[in-house]
């Protein structure tokens, strides 16, 4: 099925990118590190040790175990490009997000993903017991990590430790109006 973000007003779509950022940042590292191999941290050109694991996790390395946690929860239940996308549209697709105006629209759109996700569970992988409703129930633990993350991020930034004039900290104040 067509899926509704593109058709929602500019409005719409800025609200929900910015209600659903910092979750897609995580289950995208998620994704990366299980099917990329990415790395904990990497070299840069300059010999500079760059931390992936402190990005993925908004710089909150308290949360690496139940990072980790997740991970094997979505190997365990063969997490693959399939359910990525459709959780990451879940995340994206939130009717509950304030201020939008199109919420049934966007309400449609989430529950037709929704449906597509328990179809292609039941259907590719049939003996993965209960896969739809264990990808569900990791939805707001992502939402948990990525939250934790934002506060840390408001913290340093109130602190004066995070640089002012960024999309990152654009996003993170367009989120807490």
């Amino acid at each position: 099925k067509k899926i509704v973000f593109c058709v929602l007003k500019v409005d719409d779509q800025m609200k929900l990118l910015q209600h659903s950022w910092s979750d897609m940042l995580v289950l995208d590292h998620l994704h990366q590190r299980i099917h990329n191999a990415l790395p904990d941290e990497t070299t840069l050109h300059n010999g500079q040790k760059f931390d992936l694991l402190g990005l993925g996790l908004l710089g909150v390395p308290q949360l690496a175990d139940h990072f980790n946690e997740l991970q094997n929860k979505l190997q365990e239940l063969k997490f693959d490009v399939g359910d990525y996308i459709c959780m990451k549209f879940l995340l994206l697709l939130n009717p509950e997000v304030r201020g939008i105006t199109n919420r049934k629209t966007i309400l449609e759109g989430y529950e037709n993903v929704q449906a597509a996700l328990l179809d292609y569970t039941l259907t590719c992988y049939p003996s993965v017991t209960e896969k739809f409703s264990k990808l569900l129930s990791i939805i707001p633990e992502i939402h948990a990590m990525a939250e934790r993350g934002e506060d840390h991020l408001y913290v340093k930034h109130c602190a004066g430790g995070a640089p002012t004039q960024t999309l990152l900290m654009e996003m993170l104040h367009a989120k807490r109006k």
